[in-house]
């Protein structure tokens, strides 16, 4: 499959680059690992990832996309990470239980650079629309 990058994936390419390389041992592992910029939706979902998307895990996904839509101002991944705690301290749960459905559905995999990195990254409508997928 070779993609062109244009100018948005460009951004979003580099803007995910310093998590990428945190996470990559070899050119091929950062390749692997960028692909989820590139997906299209329904994003594909490995079994590992699969395995996070139970039906807990779904409905804690229902809750994480409604604190997401009610973000306002600048989609960032401070503004995300501040919003996903706040409905993870309110419904009691450990944030890596919210944390680890969200990168499932915003990437298809179970491993990723840091999930409000990735939200930030794909941008409110994109992050949205992944989540969405995954609890319709």
């Amino acid at each position: 499959m070779a993609a062109r990058l244009d100018d948005r994936n460009k951004a979003q390419l580099l803007a995910a680059l310093p998590g990428l390389k945190e996470r990559a041992k070899t050119l091929v592992e950062l390749v692997d690992g960028a692909a989820f910029l590139f997906a299209t939706r329904p994003l594909p979902v490995d079994d590992k990832a699969a395995l996070l998307l139970n039906e807990d895990a779904r409905k804690i996904l229902r809750g994480a996309h409604e604190a997401l839509t009610t973000l306002s101002g600048d989609w960032t991944a401070t503004a995300a990470e501040a919003a996903v705690r706040d409905y993870a301290q309110a419904g009691g749960h450990k944030l890596g239980t919210v944390a680890q459905p969200l990168r499932a559905a915003l990437t298809g995999k179970s491993t990723s650079p840091g999930v409000f990195d990735v939200l930030a990254v794909l941008g409110r409508e994109e992050s949205l629309a992944r989540i969405a997928d995954q609890i319709d």
